[in-house]
């Protein structure tokens, strides 16, 4: 199974390092619909439903089902449908940047049904690219 990462999962960025370095099998640059937020009180972004493209990274991990249950663990996963869920893990429609072939991956988006995300101070990113975001955002704030 595959897994599209849009933020701190994308190579070098923070958890990437912590939890995928060496333990990917492929890596593809992909785009799936949503709509993109920096979480400004978190330091990450969150996927929601939307039209727009958001950018990041197809990966095929090793030894998927013990580095899911990592990857589970990081996104605040519990289990299906769970409102405690800080992100839900769901099946999407990701494209492949290179040759616009479409693939099913897991995809872990932001739930609102949790009370805390709910209240999360969100700001919209129109390019669809977290990277983009904080490579702006680190000029900023030099």
């Amino acid at each position: 199974m595959l897994i599209f990462v849009y933020g701190s999962l994308m190579e070098g960025f923070f958890n990437y390092n912590n939890y995928l370095k060496n333990k990917i099998k492929s890596r593809k640059l992909a785009k799936v619909k949503g709509k993109l937020y920096h979480l400004e009180n978190r330091g990450y972004p969150a996927l929601l439903e939307g039209d727009d493209d958001v950018f990041g990274e197809l990966i095929e991990i090793k030894d998927f089902e013990k580095n899911l249950v990592s990857l589970d663990t990081l996104e605040g996963y519990i289990e299906k449908n769970s409102e405690l869920n800080e992100y839900n893990r769901v099946i999407k429609d990701i494209k492949l940047l290179d040759s616009q072939k479409i693939l099913k991956a897991y995809v872990y988006s932001f739930n609102l049904k949790n009370i805390e995300n709910r209240n999360a101070e969100k700001i919209y990113i129109p390019s669809g690219s977290w990277r983009e975001y904080m490579e702006v955002k680190s000029r900023r704030i030099i």
